[in-house]
């Protein structure tokens, strides 16, 4: 459209309102002889009009114009005292502010990369990191730290496979110390393995297991293995997308009772785990780089002496790990649902490559979460103004810090390695590495490094620990594994609680102090009452536990039926020994198959 018509326009829609243009007045002027009216210019127009709109503006007060009131004069007429003051918004929330938080991703700030200096950001830890002691204040054998770990999924297994019986018309009747029993009879398969569990019970004297024979016969242990359940299936909602239904129960009840329990280390680190399986199943995971190929992968976050605090297992691209975490990628989701019940606790989180990115330390740096990791060059948000590759020597490093204080390194080890930090400062260390022809040597890295180094290694502990004399047996039913694998999980943060509140052991005699504890478990409601008269006066001799041929799980767990009995033959007596006493009675207890001096009012038990 022409402008001398355009302002012709306006001028002509505004003569009523904008006072007279010029000497001679319209007021006499007739609707025909409206077109014969002699406009003023267009230059003396805008003068006009501009003049009108200050008088207009001076009256209303400013507001927050749309775009289209704005687009509707030009631009050149617009006061620019009208328009408001741009607001500057935060590119983050505020880590202080918890109403305002969000699951959502938090949308991409202006990064600024830049090389400067940045010490190292990591307030004091003062919060517990031991066990949580209400648990625990009554334990006195490795069987009742066990116990406590996984008391309530015992009763409700016990619930669901008598359930299950029913429902298939047998009667199962078990009871908890018979299903504790049972564990712990597989617990003895670990470290004491055959073929085939059947071949415990075998007749040939080569594979006969006489300790299993006696404490639970071959049929009553296929007939619980057959009928073992964790979930009503029955109740399973149509078009159930959890393909975990059967043992849902379980996970979450353990993963309840991992966080009760205990506090941790302040160091955590998120990894992989899997549960070796090579049966068929939509679950099973194929990792050709990890020692077990195949199997179950399993999300974990341990602390740094190997317990594992939550996991989760892995069921496939499709599921819905946690819809509330919107927008973030699968390692991200991993991380920030495995780490949500440790934000604002000022816990440091370590992960490798597959979980790391930019906006994820981001996102837990507003919760005062610390995190480190190990990243892919090619993600999202890093810097490209580094130094290349073949301008580093081994020991040499380039860094970059952004403006919310994110640190990026680059150093050079054999490979390449890539990191970030968002508490990590530009510190130097030194870390030992061996050389080709055996000696050591140290060189310099990143503070960032050494730590990693340090406390990532958490989840590696616990596979470490879990791997030795661990429950493998196949089975037809697909998550008898898991189930099994579970509880290796459970001994193993059994076995960490027990070296921060009695003394270190190893791992196998751990495992046979809870194995022989659990094989008396079956026994423990038939267990002979005695008498509170019969202690002696004085008060318990302190002894080393290694003095007795019998573990203490046995010989003062309360469980199964220590009668003396009379033998023909003579041993010597454990508890005269120890006093350094001659003395071969013919008394030996039933259950722990010992000999002691049995005398009236004297002390039975030892």
């Amino acid at each position: 459209m022409d402008i001398k018509n355009n302002t012709a326009l306006i001028e002509a829609l505004l003569l009523e309102e904008l006072p007279d243009c010029d000497e001679a007045s319209d007021a006499g002027v007739s609707d025909d002889e409206v077109e014969n009216v002699q406009l003023p210019s267009p230059r003396g127009f805008d003068e006009i009009f501009e003049r009108a709109i200050e008088d207009v503006l001076a009256e209303v007060p400013p507001s927050s114009p749309s775009n289209e009131d704005v687009l509707e004069y030009p631009i050149n007429q617009v006061p620019t005292s009208s328009l408001p003051a741009p607001s500057v918004q935060p590119d983050l929330p505020s880590a202080n502010n918890s109403s305002h938080r969000t699951n959502q991703r938090l949308p991409e700030p202006n990064r600024k990369w830049k090389k400067r200096d940045l010490s190292t950001s990591l307030p004091e830890y003062i919060a517990d990191t031991g066990v949580v002691d209400d648990w625990f204040a009554h334990c006195t054998t490795p069987t009742d730290i066990f116990l406590v770990l996984i008391d309530d999924i015992v009763d409700n297994i016990v619930y669901q496979s008598n359930l299950y019986a029913t429902q298939k018309s047998k009667v199962l009747n078990l009871k908890k110390e018979e299903l504790l029993t049972f564990i712990g009879i597989n617990f003895f398969m670990g470290y004491n393995t055959r073929p085939a569990w059947r071949d415990h019970y075998s007749s040939a004297p080569d594979l006969n297991n006489a300790l299993i024979c006696k404490t639970l016969p071959r049929d009553r242990f296929a007939i619980i293995l057959s009928h073992l359940h964790c979930n009503d299936s029955s109740k399973m909602p149509s078009g159930c997308k959890d393909k975990l239904y059967k043992i849902r129960p379980m996970i979450d009840a353990l993963n309840k009772k991992f966080e009760m329990v205990y506090h941790g280390t302040r160091e955590l680190s998120v990894d992989e785990s899997m549960i070796k399986f090579k049966g068929r199943s939509v679950l099973k995971q194929y990792l050709p780089m990890k020692p077990i190929k195949r199997g179950y992968k399993l999300w974990c976050l341990a602390d740094q002496r190997g317990y594992i605090k939550k996991f989760q297992i892995y069921q496939g691209k499709d599921e819905e790990l946690n819809t509330k975490f919107t927008g973030y990628g699968l390692g991200e989701k991993v991380v920030l649902e495995l780490t949500e019940q440790d934000w604002s606790k000022g816990k440091v989180v370590y992960f490798d490559n597959f979980f790391t990115s930019v906006a994820l330390l981001e996102k837990l740096k507003t919760e005062n979460t610390y995190a480190c990791g190990t990243i892919r060059s090619n993600r999202k948000g890093l810097p490209g103004n580094m130094l290349a590759d073949s301008q580093l020597k081994r020991g040499d490093s380039d860094h970059r810090f952004s403006n919310l204080d994110i640190g990026y390194w680059k150093w050079k080890d054999n490979k390449m390695v890539h990191l970030v930090s968002n508490f990590h400062g530009n510190e130097e260390a030194t870390v030992s590495r061996k050389e080709k022809n055996g000696t050591k040597s140290a060189i310099t890295c990143p503070i960032a490094v050494k730590d990693y180094n340090m406390y990532m290694g958490g989840v590696d502990t616990a596979d470490r620990l879990r791997a030795l004399y661990c429950i493998d047996r196949k089975s037809p039913k697909w998550w008898h594994r898991l189930f099994w694998g579970l509880l290796d999980i459970v001994f193993v943060n059994a076995y960490v609680i027990h070296g921060l509140i009695m003394e270190q052991t190893t791992v196998k005699d751990f495992r046979r102090s809870v194995t022989q504890g659990l094989m008396t478990m079956k026994d423990a409601s038939q267990k002979r009452k005695t008498s509170t008269d019969n202690t002696a006066k004085g008060g318990p001799s302190k002894r080393r536990k290694s003095d007795y041929s019998t573990i203490k799980d046995v010989r003062l767990g309360n469980r199964g039926i220590h009668w003396p009995t009379f033998v023909e033959n003579r041993g010597r007596c454990e508890v005269c020994s120890l006093k350094k006493i001659q003395s071969k009675p013919h008394s030996k207890c039933s259950h722990c198959n010992v000999f002691f001096v049995c005398k009236r009012k004297e002390k039975l038990f030892y």
